[in-house]
């Protein structure tokens, strides 16, 4: 018995137009554009079903014009990087919510209502954070928490 081990280049002998994006890291309308430019192979046809391929000597030339930044056609190309988006620290902004939604809840009728047990709905309704969420529905899940747990 013979161990085989994996070879260098993991590609595949023909790709799908949405592994190719995938390997490119780009969306299929931005791909398609590179294709009409020549950046970049146009696809190969299945003549069973029409179906777009490219080959692996294809996808080749494409992760390497990616990388190099000359297409296929040998013009220059830049390729838009997106940056990965960094969440804002919500350390000040929480604390404003707190007052709001404070004031709110005691417009509901929870006069008695102390922060700790804000935290706590809050932890308890959004465990992955408010984030986008509109702050009527936020006011409504708290209130609802607290009311359920006997507050006020």
């Amino acid at each position: 018995m013979s161990v085989q081990t994996k070879a260098e280049s993991p590609l595949k002998a023909v790709v799908s137009v949405a592994s190719m994006c995938r390997q490119l890291s780009m969306s299929r309308s931005q791909f398609y554009w590179h294709i009409k430019r020549g950046t970049f192979h146009a696809p190969l046809r299945l003549a069973s079903n029409g179906r777009p391929y490219f080959t692996a000597s294809m996808v080749e030339d494409n992760l390497r014009a990616r990388e190099s930044g000359i297409g296929t056609n040998g013009e220059y190309v830049l390729f838009y990087e997106r940056q990965p988006t960094t969440s804002k620290p919500e350390g000040k902004r929480q604390k404003a919510n707190h007052a709001a939604l404070l004031e709110g809840l005691r417009s509901l009728g929870l006069t008695a209502v102390t922060t700790e047990q804000v935290d706590g709905a809050l932890a308890a309704c959004f465990p992955t954070g408010i984030g986008s969420t509109d702050e009527t529905n936020v006011l409504r899940q708290v209130f609802r928490h607290l009311k359920r747990s006997g507050v006020g």
